[in-house]
């Protein structure tokens, strides 16, 4: 059969099957941190503001690239703040000449026309999102990635000036105003989806007076690799101390092949930790470039170690 855009239809929220073969192709084709349950905690978090595009093989039926778009309401509470954020755009690496690729950004940019979206982007292609798109509202800083082998993983000392606690221990509703503390986002309901599905694993720091000062959730993707996603928290030692007690958590956790996080570069402490928590093994590097088509939207970003999987987010 000939590679050509007129034998691709474009397929909107379709059932799990597509998205069962998209997320298999990005695990083996650039390792992008998901899992077959992201589609439903997606569709049951985001309360019809989600919208999936698969371009599919009219012949073999075979799904061939996809690109997503939701919307999370703003903390703020005000109309001008909220933003629609461009999630997973792939398409499968033996089609990315054929026109697909614009076919499905084209279906995204339909839907949010004329409010303010956000992506994340590797910083070569950012050039090509504001001139083609007008994603040219931008922070001043990228975002990092740390990657450290399981083999040397070193577990940091906890601080004793903290405890952790089980997300079943802690008030929901103060959980979900910290996050916003740092995101900037509404997002309780997918919050607390995300982090409570499968191979996640999860703990709330609170200090003395029993206030919550941090979260982390490191999960196994499809790719068989943990993820710091997120990893919020008020400075480095309540960081720390949250991983020493998370990780220790993850059954045969030399099975996997990394521990990875993505944190905007603004977060010096970010690097100091993952520095140490390699022990002289840390990869760190440039990730990605956050842009937005109307005007940046501010983050804490010296609280966030780690995003929550910038598939659906930039924070």
């Amino acid at each position: 059969m000939e590679k050509s855009l007129k034998n691709v239809e474009i397929v909107t929220n379709p059932d799990s099957n597509h998205w069962h073969e998209i997320v298999e192709w990005m695990a083996k084709e650039v390792e992008w941190p998901f899992t077959h349950e992201d589609l439903d905690t997606w569709k049951k978090s985001f309360c019809g503001k989600f919208w999936l595009y698969v371009a599919v093989v009219k012949e073999t039926k075979q799904a061939i690239g996809c690109v997503m778009l939701m919307s999370e309401p703003p903390a703020s509470g005000k109309a001008d703040d909220i933003v629609y954020i461009l999630g997973i755009y792939y398409v499968r690496e033996e089609w990315r000449k054929y026109g697909v690729g614009n076919a499905l950004f084209s279906k995204i940019m339909e839907v949010a026309h004329g409010s303010n979206v956000a992506l994340i982007a590797e910083p070569s292609m950012s050039p090509k999102y504001a001139s083609k798109y007008g994603f040219d509202k931008m922070p001043k800083f990228r975002n990092d990635m740390a990657i450290i082998p399981t083999e040397h993983i070193v577990i940091p000392k906890a601080d004793p000036n903290y405890i952790l606690k089980d997300i079943n221990e802690v008030d929901a509703k103060k959980l979900a105003v910290y996050d916003s503390s740092a995101s900037m986002f509404n997002r309780a309901e997918y919050l607390l989806n995300f982090i409570s599905s499968s191979n996640c694993y999860t703990k709330v720091a609170v200090n003395q007076s029993r206030e919550i000062v941090g979260y982390c959730c490191i999960r196994a993707v499809l790719a068989n690799y943990l993820m710091m996603t997120p990893l919020y928290a008020d400075d480095e030692a309540v960081a720390r101390t949250l991983l020493a007690g998370v990780l220790p958590m993850i059954k045969n956790i030399r099975s996997y092949k990394r521990l990875e996080s993505y944190y905007p570069a603004v977060n010096k402490q970010a690097h100091s930790l993952f520095e140490s928590l390699g022990g002289g093994h840390t990869m760190i590097k440039i990730h990605s470039q956050s842009a937005f088509t109307k005007k940046i939207v501010p983050i804490a970003g010296e609280k966030v170690f780690g995003m929550l999987i910038s598939a659906n987010g930039y924070v």
